[in-house]
């Protein structure tokens, strides 16, 4: 007898659910920063400045998800806004840095706690040790991604 071989269901392989996930819960974050004017890639640019200063294009680039090209035009949108500024590198003069201002850090500042309700609400029914099994999980994820880009 000949076993029929069925491909994983698609409802189970985690990169679905991972951005099902991640797209239901970044809607509604961009649903709720319409009030302050800001994008989800907006924000995602103001909090990885909050939490990690004067970044390069790159960095900011792998830290804020956005390729190099939309992170640009999300860095003239928010430059406009005064909300960051570029900086020429102290170390490197042909590195430009993308900080913050005091506007920019006011504004995520006061955007955070809006994003850790947010956090907490679909984390609501995870016990602590749940979650930060999970947090690691996501970063061994990420870390592992990296191989992806070696694949042919």
């Amino acid at each position: 007898m000949k076993t029929s071989r069925r491909p994983q269901q698609l409802e189970q392989a985690i990169p679905f659910l991972l951005t099902r996930a991640g797209g239901r819960m970044g809607n509604a974050l961009a649903k709720a920063l319409k009030p302050f004017g800001l994008s989800l890639s907006e924000w995602r640019v103001c909090a990885s400045l909050l939490y990690v200063p004067l970044q390069t294009l790159s960095e900011l680039s792998a830290h804020a998800t956005s390729d190099i090209s939309a992170l640009s035009r999300i860095i003239d949108r928010l430059e406009g806004q005064e909300l960051v500024r570029r900086e020429k590198s102290a170390t490197d003069g042909r590195s430009i840095r993308v900080v913050l201002t005091e506007k920019g850090e006011e504004l995520t500042l006061s955007i955070m706690p809006l994003a850790k309700r947010h956090e907490a609400v679909v984390l609501r029914d995870f016990a602590a040790s749940d979650v930060q099994v999970l947090r690691a999980m996501l970063i061994k994820l990420y870390e592992n991604a990296e191989a992806l880009d070696d694949l042919p």
